[in-house]
């Protein structure tokens, strides 16, 4: 291993050797988190990514939890709930270490709410806590007995903590995880039980949503706007979303109390949901505007009249995603790994509706275990990324040009690694991190 003269320059290799299982890499580690810890690096942390470039981003708790419960034997419970400062520490430090330089931080946002809430927990060693499945607290007798919890104590003293480290260390506006009213009200009621509801009692559902959105999620918001005034609030929403719903259930069941939320309370426009998964599921087939022009030129009247009215289907239907996207999401567009429309639908949408682009790549394509041709593998994902930096930039150059540059966007447009854990190939981390910035 050759050393570094930066000790928070990228460490790909680092990784990969403490994957491997080599001595070495574990005591380097174990030092530069031991340092982390102490608060050594802490000046480090406020150094600002350009803002002028594209950026990666990405959540990686799962991978700094995998780090100390090997270094350290710390358990799952410990790391999450033991230290907040640590945390916070020990999560900058990862993303430093990969290259990463514009800063976030995440937690188990579901599980942590539902905990919250009083729901019984499984803390598995070495993983992410979630709610436990065979003894969900809320049913459809108790649930209007679900009140807000103790804001000054356990976990949303614990997540206000992490968010006013993070906010120092950084200097950066921090973001708040929470699950929207559907995921919450499946970890709570039982995921299963919850489709099963939809579908046998529908009447029940907007009701719980409507109580879990009014006498939990509202006052919880007001507590970190309050005491975090530059504060955003993710509401995290993958449960509803028309991947698992479908898209009907989504808009009619998920998204009404997020609507409510946005555009009711005066910290609205600082609520959001971004991970609305399955853009497939939510539109008809499209044929290409080009193709349809000269397929008109030869085709007879009738069947020219039909075409024209499923390009103007298509054309709305597009139209009406974006619109849904945008009426959850207000600041940016984003296109996750399952958002199967391609990138140029979204470098369009975003240009035209004057909105930063986000493009998510999902855990899959860089996780070690799914991965049959290394070689192949590298040029699949050095390609998309370059693919989605220049996409990025291209609607970051047009905004620009309307006074809009990405120095003054609160949400500028990055490229976003969904997750990066143990299983991640980080020869493949490193392929994005670096291409971005070459692209970007």
């Amino acid at each position: 291993m050759t050393e570094k003269t930066d000790p928070l320059g990228p460490s790909y290799s680092l990784f990969s050797d403490w994957q491997g299982g080599d001595t070495g890499a574990r005591h380097q580690l174990r030092a530069l988190f031991d340092a982390a810890i102490a608060g050594k690096f802490d000046t480090r942390f406020a150094e600002k990514a350009s803002p002028d470039i594209v950026s990666v981003t990405t959540s990686l708790h799962l991978l700094t939890l995998s780090i100390l419960h090997q270094l350290v034997g710390m358990n799952s419970a410990e790391f999450y709930k033991g230290d907040p400062v640590r945390y916070v520490r020990t999560t900058l430090l990862t993303q430093r270490l990969l290259g990463i330089r514009k800063l976030t931080l995440g937690w188990p946002a579901y599980a942590f709410a539902a905990e919250a809430l009083g729901q019984a927990m499984l803390y598995p060693e070495g993983h992410a806590p979630g709610a436990d499945p065979a003894k969900p607290m809320a049913n459809m007798e108790n649930w209007r007995q679900l009140h807000a919890p103790e804001f000054t104590s356990g976990i949303p003293h614990i997540i206000e903590e992490m968010l006013a480290c993070f906010a120092d260390l950084t200097g950066l506006e921090p973001v708040a995880h929470l699950p929207a009213p559907y995921s919450l009200a499946a970890d709570i009621f039982g995921q299963e039980a919850l489709i099963t509801t939809l579908v046998q009692t529908p009447d029940f559902v907007q009701p719980f949503l409507d109580h879990l959105t009014d006498h939990i999620l509202t006052p919880w918001i007001e507590r970190l706007v309050h005491r975090l005034p530059h504060v955003w609030i993710e509401l995290s929403d993958a449960s509803g979303s028309p991947l698992f719903i479908g898209p009907r259930r989504c808009k009619t069941v998920a998204v009404p109390p997020v609507y409510r939320l946005i555009a009711n309370e005066p910290w609205g426009r600082r609520v959001f949901v971004a991970n609305y998964r399955g853009d497939h599921h939510a539109l008809p087939s499209q044929g290409g505007k080009r193709r349809a022009r000269r397929e008109r030129v030869h085709r007879p009247a009738s069947e020219v009249s039909a075409k024209s009215r499923g390009e103007d289907a298509a054309a709305q239907a597009l139209n009406d995603l974006m619109d849904f996207k945008l009426s959850v999401c207000p600041e940016f567009i984003i296109k996750l790994e399952a958002d199967q429309l391609p990138i140029a639908v979204y470098v369009e949408q975003a240009i035209r509706r004057a909105k930063a682009l986000y493009l998510g790549i999902g855990a899959t394509r860089i996780d070690r275990g799914s991965i049959t041709d290394s070689s192949a593998a590298a040029q699949d994902i050095h390609q998309l990324a370059a693919d989605y930096a220049q996409a990025i930039k291209a609607v970051s150059t047009a905004l620009a040009q309307r006074a809009k540059p990405r120095s003054v966007l609160a949400w500028p447009g990055d490229v976003t690694i969904e997750d990066i854990n143990a299983e991640s190939d980080f020869s493949l981390v490193r392929t994005i991190v670096e291409t971005v910035a070459q692209n970007g």
